[in-house]
């Protein structure tokens, strides 16, 4: 009878020591999609505004064998995967911004599976892409100096 529980303790143990994994996390104040910055323009001042509450998204990156890759786990991607899950936001960016990359390795002495993983989270916003919204906005400023 304890022979079965001694061999569930073995593997166990040498599940945890063959697999290896790490996270960092960060933050960021705005994190905007680099289509949407192509529209606008980087140095412009642009107005933005809430569209819903926070949410969330993740991407990853396969290897096998450490040469053979997909996928893909850059912070745009998982930025992407927050607006795919709330289509009806129509969001450019990401407010309030929390990261978080995890590095999974298992068996790490021959690399046979690496996995890495971004995650995102934040307040999805809106930036006003009309041209009438910049130039009122400078006519407005005009008008208010003496």
């Amino acid at each position: 009878m304890k022979r079965p529980r001694i061999i569930a303790l073995t593997s166990a143990l040498a599940l945890l020591l063959f697999s290896a994994g790490c996270t960092s996390t960060g933050s960021l104040g705005l994190l905007s999609d680099s289509e949407t910055e192509t529209d606008l323009g980087p140095h412009d001042s642009h107005l933005f505004h809430r569209v819903g509450p926070q949410i969330e998204g993740r991407a990853c990156r396969h290897f096998i064998l450490g040469i053979i890759p997909w996928g893909d786990s850059d912070l745009e991607s998982a930025m992407k995967d927050a607006f795919k899950k709330n289509p009806s936001l129509h969001a450019d960016g990401l407010v309030h911004v929390a990261t978080s990359t995890s590095l999974y390795n298992f068996f790490p002495l021959y690399n046979v599976y690496t996995l890495t993983c971004t995650s995102v989270r934040g307040t999805p916003i809106r930036f006003d892409h009309s041209p009438a919204g910049k130039t009122g906005e400078q006519t407005t400023r005009k008008n208010q100096t003496p």
